[in-house]
């Protein structure tokens, strides 16, 4: 696979460059002033996340003996 990519001018650049770029625009979006962050997860949220990864883990193991 190609580390090259073409823009809109048929110019090739590199995949780090398109990340880099990437990562710029995601930054200076997030510091707007009018930029509304996501709500935190609650207590809730995390007990779902780990009855979940249990539930998972568990299904790997019981796999494993099949």
């Amino acid at each position: 696979m190609s580390k090259k990519s073409k823009n809109k001018n048929n110019e090739k650049i590199s995949i780090e460059e398109l990340v880099d770029r990437e990562v710029i625009d995601k930054i200076e979006t997030m510091e707007r002033d009018n930029y509304v962050f996501p709500k935190r997860f609650s207590k809730r949220d995390y007990i779902f996340l780990a009855v979940f990864v249990i539930i998972c883990l568990a299904l790997v193991i019981m796999g494993a003996w099949l």
